[in-house]
């Protein structure tokens, strides 16, 4: 996930950090030096007066706080990235990777396990005590893992810029220099995001980060508070990445969709030098352009660091085979959140907003009867995952576009050197097009 708007004011810095090889030490700095910059300039936008801004300021996440704790430590270690293993062996941290993913599977599954029973319940905290309780098991969990972290991301960040090298992005000075923009990110608890949209049509009207630490029950009065009682609806969603500087990765995930997430915030970073990043907030098309190109390159970047680290990838399903038919009865979900999405716009488009949103609860407990446990289903939630366009809640062509222009790339560092330039969404179409 890209950053709010601050970054947009900062446009003629790009051109600056582009120094010679030898000022290659300012150079980083002056990237970490924007970033910071746009963090303390970004509390101006994010925090204007709001009825949410004023809802969530008691629970709100400091960025600039974050960034500014995270920067002498992690940022200034990476000028040091060419010194073999920063002091461990490959074996050890080889043995942190296995151990922090070991961890990781288990904190899934129960995090799983408490997504279903506050779904089912429909309510957190004290009012479910397996929920709570849940919770407080999780917490033991995170904290084995944060013991590990240090390894961990050295080693990913270095398996993830050779990679890159390797697909040509980026800009290097030599074999032991670092790659530019720098791999550099953090496995925490992500903070939440808080999606407020208007009732009568799905759009993204305010986001705001969150503290992570929020109970499933503050998570709910915030949606009250902000939602209904403005005539909005809300959500407060859990977030697999930010890009931040270092960027921010979420700590539960896979050993591969962690890798897929670290080369998409990295390639925010990339496309803020670009066209393609510098007009990220000219549109709600350009978000979903820029978004959904990270998702496609992180996926595919993220893989081949996946299969450098010896993961395997599982074959894809051949949709045309007839030796694996495809059962009439099983559930198809993107297929019915694309249902679900496409009869609430046209619910939405008639004025019947009560109708819409009965409809859209109807639908959150068929997914909830087939194991998938969302919370909230309502317009914020569209408005939200809406921006990917090859998440099944998005309505855009986007996504076909954008796979068009992959498919006729020789590699994956080919399709983002393409999109990289595009500033906006008519000369994007324009190209697409033309293409056979």
């Amino acid at each position: 996930m890209q950053l709010p708007g601050a970054l947009q004011k900062f446009k003629w810095l790009a051109k600056v950090i582009s120094l010679p090889a030898r000022l290659r030490w300012r150079r980083w700095l002056g990237f970490t030096a924007l970033l910071v910059l746009a963090m303390v300039m970004m509390r101006g936008e994010v925090f204007a007066l709001t009825p949410t801004t004023r809802a969530t300021a008691s629970s709100s996440f400091s960025l600039e706080g974050w960034v500014t704790k995270n920067l002498t430590t992690k940022a200034l270690g990476g000028l040091f990235d060419f010194l073999p293993g920063r002091g461990h062996s490959e074996e050890e941290r080889e043995s942190a990777v296995r151990r922090y993913f070991d961890l990781g599977d288990r904190v899934r599954r129960m995090e799983g396990t408490l997504a279903l029973s506050v779904a089912s319940g429909g309510v957190g905290g004290e009012d479910n005590p397996e929920a709570a309780a849940l919770e407080e098991e999780l917490d033991g969990l995170r904290e084995q893992r944060d013991a590990l972290s240090g390894l961990v991301e050295a080693e990913l960040e270095k398996v993830v810029a050779e990679v890159l090298r390797e697909q040509d992005l980026g800009r290097t000075w030599g074999p032991f220099e670092p790659l530019f923009p720098p791999v550099s990110f953090r496995l925490e608890r992500l903070p939440k995001l808080i999606v407020v949209s208007p009732r009568d049509r799905i759009a993204t009207l305010e986001v705001h980060l969150l503290e992570s630490g929020l109970s499933i029950a503050e998570r709910e009065s915030l949606e009250a508070e902000v939602g209904p009682d403005q005539n909005r609806s809300a959500l407060v969603t859990g977030l697999g990445g930010l890009a931040t500087f270092p960027s921010l990765v979420s700590d539960s995930q896979s050993l591969r969709f962690s890798l897929q997430t670290i080369v998409h915030e990295w390639l925010h970073h990339y496309f803020f030098f670009h066209s393609l990043g510098q007009s990220y907030f000219d549109s709600a098309t350009m978000t979903t352009l820029n978004e959904t190109a990270a998702d496609i390159g992180g996926k595919d970047l993220g893989d081949l660091a996946f299969i450098a680290l010896g993961g395997e990838i599982p074959p894809t399903r051949d949709e045309d085979s007839t030796e694996a038919p495809i059962d009439s009865d099983h559930f198809d979900f993107n297929q019915t959140m694309r249902e679900t999405r496409l009869r609430t716009d046209e619910l939405l488009e008639a004025g019947m907003i009560d109708e819409a949103e009965a409809y859209m609860e109807e639908r959150r407990q068929i997914f909830l009867e087939n194991g998938y446990p969302i919370r909230v289903l309502n317009q914020a939630y569209f408005a939200f995952h809406g921006t990917y366009a090859e998440n099944a809640a998005s309505v855009s062509p986007i996504a076909g576009e954008l796979r068009k222009v992959r498919d006729d790339s020789d590699d994956i560092g080919r399709f983002i050197q393409r999109v990289r330039g595009f500033g906006n969404y008519q000369s994007f179409q324009e190209y697409v097009e033309q293409l056979p």
